[in-house]
This record gives C-alpha cells, sequence and structure tokens, in this order.
C-alpha cells in the first residue's frame, strides 16, 4: 500500500505551491509509508525569468518528464525537500512507497516510473504466481527494470498505448492483469489504483478488491479522490484532508487534460463488471 498525490494546474507553478496544504500532511504519512519516495512533472515550455541557467538542460524537452527518486523517509530527507521545491510545471506527481511483502528495497523498485513521455505510479498489489510474469513480459511491453508487480501493470498500459487513447489502455491492462490473476492464481488484484501521466494528460484509475483488505487497513485505504478548482486540479489517495473532493468509482478512469484543466470520467470497461 503506497500514498498518491498529483497534480495538474492551469499555469506552471512549483510543486510546494501548487499544493501548499496538502504536501506536509501527505509527506507525514511517511512515516508508515516509509520505503521509498519519488517526484515526477513536466517541466514548463519556456524556463521562468527566476530558472538558473543548469535547468535549461531539464528544459529542452519538456516532454520527458523530469524524475527524482530515492529510498530514505520521505519526512526525513532533504532531497525530498529539494525535489517538492525542484519540481515545477503543469503536470507533477508524489509517490511514498510502502513496499509489498518480499519485495526488495531497492532503487529500480521506486515508484514513480518512467519510459519516454509517460510516468506511472501505482498504490495496490497483485499476485505473482509463476507463469504471470513471464505471460505479461511475453506481451512485448515496456520491460521492467526492477521486481515490482507495478512495473508488470505499466508494461501492460504501455502495449495498450500504442494503439488506444491513455484512459482505455489503463483500464484494458487493468482488466488483462485482472484476468492473468484468476488464470495463473486464485484471486484478482488487491488493488490496481494508479496514476498514468503524458504531457498532455493525468489518468486516475481506481480498482480494489475489499475482500482482500488486510487487518490493518482502514476501509479507504484504496479510495482514490480528486477535486476541482479554478486553478488546478488535485488527485489523490487517502490520509490527507479532502474537503470537497470527489471519488474515483471503481473501474473509472478520470482523465485530465493539461490544455484547459478539463477533467472527464471514463465509465468502468464491460469487461470489468460483474
Amino acid at each position: 500500500m503506497c500514498r498518491l498525490l498529483a497534480v495538474v494546474s492551469r499555469d506552471p507553478i512549483s510543486l510546494d505551491r501548487a499544493v501548499a496544504e496538502e504536501i506536509e500532511p501527505f509527506t507525514a504519512q511517511s512515516e508508515v509509508h516509509g520505503d521509498g519516495w519519488g517526484v515526477a512533472w513536466f517541466a514548463p515550455t519556456a524556463p521562468a525569468a527566476s530558472e538558473a541557467p543548469a535547468a535549461s538542460t531539464a528544459l529542452a524537452n519538456p516532454r520527458r518528464p523530469q524524475i527524482r527518486r530515492h529510498l530514505d523517509v520521505a519526512r526525513e530527507s532533504a532531497a525530498y525537500r529539494e525535489a517538492v521545491r525542484a519540481a515545477t510545471g503543469p503536470l507533477m506527481l508524489v509517490h511514498l512507497r510502502k513496499a509489498s511483502p518480499g519485495s526488495p528495497l531497492e532503487n529500480d523498485n521506486t515508484h514513480p516510473f518512467r519510459e519516454g513521455e509517460t510516468v506511472f505510479a501505482h498504490n495496490g498489489q497483485f499476485d505473482l504466481p509463476p507463469g504471470l510474469r513471464a505471460a505479461v513480459l511475453a506481451r512485448g511491453g515496456r520491460t521492467p527494470e526492477g521486481t515490482t508487480d507495478s512495473e508488470l501493470f505499466f508494461s501492460l498500459i504501455e502495449l495498450h498505448a500504442r494503439d488506444t487513447d491513455p484512459a482505455t489502455a489503463v483500464q484494458r491492462a487493468a482488466a488483462e492483469l485482472t484476468a492473468l490473476g484468476l488464470q495463473y492464481g486464485t484471486r484478482v488484484p488487491e488493488a490496481l489504483n494508479c496514476v498514468y501521466m503524458t504531457p498532455d494528460l493525468l489518468v486516475a484509475y481506481q480498482q480494489s478488491d475489499p475482500a482482500q483488505a488486510r487487518p490493518h487497513h482502514t476501509a479507504d485505504n484504496y479510495s482514490l479522490r480528486y477535486r476541482i478548482d479554478a486553478d488546478r486540479i488535485i488527485v489523490a489517495s487517502t490520509g490527507i484532508p479532502q474537503t470537497g473532493y470527489l471519488e474515483v468509482g471503481e473501474g473509472q478512469a478520470l482523465m485530465v487534460r493539461r490544455s484547459d484543466l478539463s477533467a472527464s470520467v471514463r465509465p468502468r470497461l464491460p469487461e470489468l463488471l460483474g
């Protein structure tokens, strides 16, 4: 179980300003979710007047996401604080990891993950019975850098994104993982909550199986919510104040467009109904 916080702002802004009220209660959750952290963002298309010359390399290709990841505890990390200040753009994402049992604490296993012009972070878990990893990799999607279940999910999303829009790609990948979980194992994924970002779009997806909740989980551990403000749309897992937030429904995909800060919800796919 991990924690997710993402924001799309109308104008480029630093992350610590874009989520000024949310960042401290979110960071405080690293007391429990302390197995590493990551920050990703898409830089603005032109440097602000205050930008240092050293930032010019990152700004040369604003469609390639910038990413920083570390294995320390976010609330105790100077590198985390610096990353939150440095992240500037219209699309930004923070992830606090709580590793699944048996998953190594390695930088390659730390979210968010990046591939070309996309980034991905996952809050959830699914079994990896014999045959499932090989079946996913045989499909020919993104090759994982680490050993997590999350990167296999990302691999399937990138595969489907080759011939469909990002929201449909996330939903189809979730449906495929759900089917593979039953084909090679005995249960559906515990949770596939995630945020997938391109330079132009944020997709937030929610899918979980309450029957698999661990004894220490609260009822809303896998809730994914969003709030629409005049100059930003924020997406977050629980654990921070969420007055005025709406819920991403089971199997639904929230889409937030960078161009006009519009939000829409893609209904659940028929193959996930039942």
